[in-house]
């Protein structure tokens, strides 16, 4: 029996199933399709460039050329003309010049995307599918298909520069750019997709799935109604076999339903443990009888002679305490949000108060901040690279001269921080510190 194991397909990002390049993708990234009029004036600087090179063919070799084929001069006569040799040099100029404008433009378009129109006007070609260097084979097939339409004087050339303006998917790519698999894009307002640091962070945040936050747990000091004091009011027994009584909102004890009812003048009293229970289950306490004091040693006369004292006045009646209202309980505060950081790595950093961050940030650059260093394999990261300082609901980000720079992208905009002046970020946004992107999360 043979075995087959699927072999995981190796698909580029932006890419469908079908193989179909995804346009939202690309516009996602920062991609911005090359507009035609510079696209038309791209290829016409690339013509002029060439129409120079062929001058001096044709001021030097093209009249004794057009003398032979007008039948002035014979073969024999071109060949020993006193010009020929001075034609022949001239066009082996322009040919020579030709040769090497050729490859230098199919080199340079295959490895950058650009030719010298292309170059003046600020487009560059890429491979629609992958976003990188469309290499020398897609582009040796777009330059033959346009050569190619050049055989139809005038009007196939002018379908091939129409032929943009009939992308379905309004990216304008014409018939030769479908054909080589090749896009134009626009590197002066849109992101240049060969600047390879610029083109790997915003793969990164377009890439990057929003972290779900945790949800705040109720906690028992939490109070299930914000904005109110708790009302106190104890049962008759908790677990741990407290007494308690229950009162009404003005201090006093209430003679609800929870309330013992008071003993009767003359009964004996009850050891009341428990309030509320019927009187016939109570315990009476015993009869002890009346209390006589005994005889004094010595008989009666012993007694006379003892000093007695006056007699002591009735003590006053005991008044009872007036009772206290239990103190309201205040509700505890809810637990103040903390701003972090979620760097792409996993790695969450508490931004409890002003970090300096960097590969080995100096303390001393920034008094009272609070030096971290994070990791960095790539070493995009300064020594001292940024200063990070809370703020209510973000932060402000302060880019200590790092060689790679800071920024914070919001909405998919990125906007660089100068160095030394604070740019705020929001919850929500991302922090970009060299190549490492941290959002900023309330923990």
């Amino acid at each position: 029996m043979i075995w087959e194991i699927d072999q995981p397909e190796d698909r580029p990002d932006g890419v469908d199933a079908l193989g179909r390049p995804d346009p939202a993708y690309a516009a996602a990234l920062g991609l911005i399709r090359a507009p035609f009029g510079r696209r038309s004036m791209a290829y016409v600087i690339d013509m002029l460039v060439w129409v120079v090179l062929q001058l001096p063919l044709w001021l030097g070799a093209l009249p004794l050329l057009m003398k032979l084929a007008t039948g002035s001069i014979s073969p024999y006569g071109l060949v020993n003309h006193p010009d020929f040799v001075l034609a022949a040099v001239m066009a082996a100029v322009s040919v020579a010049l030709s040769l090497a404008l050729t490859i230098v433009q199919w080199i340079l378009q295959a490895r950058r995307g650009l030719t010298i129109g292309k170059g003046f006007m600020g487009l560059r070609s890429v491979n629609v599918r992958t976003l990188e260097r469309p290499g020398a084979g897609p582009v040796l097939l777009r330059a033959l298909i346009v050569g190619a339409a050049g055989i139809i004087p005038v009007i196939g050339t002018a379908v091939i520069l129409a032929s943009p303006t009939f992308d379905s998917t309004e990216r304008g790519r014409g018939f030769h750019d479908r054909a080589a698999r090749m896009w134009l894009v626009d590197v002066k307002l849109g992101l240049n997709p060969y600047d390879e640091k610029r083109m790997r962070i915003a793969r990164k945040a377009v890439k990057a799935e929003p972290v779900r936050e945790r949800a705040e747990r109720p906690s028992l000091a939490t109070s299930t109604r914000p904005g109110t004091t708790p009302e106190y009011r104890p049962g008759n027994r908790i677990s741990a076999g407290v007494l308690g009584v229950v009162r009404s909102k003005d201090g006093t004890p209430d003679a609800g339903k929870d309330a013992a009812p008071a003993p009767a003048a003359g009964s004996a009293p009850v050891i009341d443990a428990a309030p509320g229970v019927d009187e016939s289950r109570r315990t009476p306490l015993p009869d002890r009888g009346t209390f006589v004091p005994a005889e004094p040693v010595g008989g009666p006369e012993a007694a006379v002679a003892v000093p007695t004292s006056a007699p002591a006045e009735a003590p006053a009646p005991a008044v009872a305490p007036a009772p206290v209202s239990p103190s309201q309980p205040e509700p505890a505060p809810a637990p103040a949000s903390r701003i972090g950081l979620r760097f792409d790595t996993g790695e969450t950093v508490v931004l409890s108060t002003a970090l300096l961050v960097g590969r080995d940030p100096d303390p001393a650059s920034t008094p009272g901040a609070e030096p971290t260093r994070l990791t960095d394999e790539s070493r995009s990261l300064s020594k001292t690279h940024a200063l990070l300082v809370p703020t209510r609901g973000g932060l402000e980000l302060i880019d200590r001269g790092s060689t790679n720079g800071s920024a914070v992208i919001h909405a998919g905009a990125e906007t660089p921080a100068v160095p030394g002046v604070a740019l705020p970020a929001a919850v929500g946004d991302t922090v970009r510190l060299g190549d490492r992107l941290a959002e900023i999360v309330v923990l």
